[in-house]
């Protein structure tokens, strides 16, 4: 690490990135509710901030065990199965967390945007296929330094950062339009949901500053997650000392995994519906019984009420349940009670 306060927060960062995302993956899985298409992608965004997770976890352990002495260990750890395998890790899960944090943005989207067509509502099978796209785009993005396209043996920190030969400036520059095109994404997606909640015909109340707000801190969080890849990324292209390399570490370590830490809070931890089903769960060993009541009874308030509960799913439309033929209300109070978190697809976890 170079610095002893990165020593320090590289363990605090890995640590909370495992810990917290290992959590949401748990809650997710044994919920007694069904897998939807939002807990489904919550699982895969959750499993890819898990691996960044193990990455940092392998590097602090080998600061860990050569400190001060690193010199004496360099050439075997970055030549190593190690440094390999750190670096397999980083490039598959930033690029499977931003790829599923794009899709996440997308399906929110789509879901507000065409919250009354039943008939367009994304289905898990694709959902299934789109990731599996995107596990494959990954893996095979990641694989390319392991092949002699680029390298992770160049820095301690196992980063692809070679920048020899034309094939290892091409990969550079690909990882870099990819995540500048899905911060594009993210921004225009989140954009179009404000200005779809603004619309005078839609119910939000006072909840338009919360919105935005929410808005924000995903955004920027986002923005300083694929910062410091950009830049980093721009400098080795151009091969010029734009930060050198210990300066990029600290940079790296502090801003590199934030979205790995803050995914699970910002995306699941903090919504009512994850502490629902955390409750529920707490339930079953005598724990939090009245909380997990509580819950339930709104979640049967949620279905027995159509009223309410077309206005909250009608997003921009600015139609109320009531006013729609009684063929459309049948189906909105089928899907309700088929899938409980069906809120969860146009709520934008806001």
């Amino acid at each position: 690490m170079g610095y002893n306060f990165l020593r320090i927060v590289v363990w605090f960062v890995n640590l909370l990135a495992i810990l917290g995302n290992a959590f949401v993956l748990f809650i997710l899985i044994t919920s007694h509710y069904k897998l939807t298409v939002p807990r489904f992608l919550m699982c895969n965004l959750a499993f890819a901030d898990f691996c960044m997770g193990i990455y940092l976890l392998l590097i602090a352990s080998e600061d860990l065990h050569t400190r001060s002495e690193y010199y004496n260990y360099a050439i075997n750890w970055q030549t190593g199965a190690g440094c390999n395998m750190a670096g397999f890790f980083t490039v598959f899960a930033s690029e499977l967390s931003v790829y599923t944090l794009t899709v996440i943005t997308l399906e929110r989207w789509y879901a507000i945007t065409f919250a009354m067509r039943l008939d367009r509502k994304i289905r898990l099978r694709h959902a299934t296929f789109i990731m599996l796209g995107g596990w494959v785009f990954c893996f095979f993005l990641a694989l390319l330094p392991l092949v002699g396209i680029s390298s992770y043996i160049k820095v301690s920190i196992c980063l692809p950062m070679d920048t020899e030969t034309a094939l290892a400036q091409a990969y550079i520059i690909l990882v870099l339009m990819v995540n500048i095109i899905a911060f594009v994404i993210i921004c225009a997606c989140y954009i179009k949901i404000y200005i779809t909640v603004r619309n005078p015909y839609y119910k939000s109340g006072d909840k338009d500053m919360k919105i935005a707000k929410r808005m924000a801190v995903l955004i920027f969080t986002d923005f300083l997650c694929m910062a410091p890849i950009s830049f980093y990324a721009l400098s080795a292209i151009m091969n010029k000392p734009l930060i050198t390399v210990s300066n990029s570490k600290i940079l790296l370590v502090l801003f590199y995994p934030l979205n790995s830490c803050a995914n699970p809070f910002l995306y699941a931890i903090f919504t009512k519906a994850f502490r629902r089903d955390v409750f529920i769960l707490l339930s079953k060993f005598g724990i939090c019984e009245h909380q997990a009541q509580v819950y339930r009874g709104q979640t049967v308030s949620a279905k027995n009420s159509s009223g309410s509960y077309g206005q909250r799913s009608s997003g921009g439309t600015g139609q109320t349940l009531a006013n729609l033929p009684d063929f459309l209300k049948e189906n909105q109070e089928v899907a309700a009670k088929q899938d409980p978190l069906l809120e969860d697809c146009a709520m934008m976890v806001f």
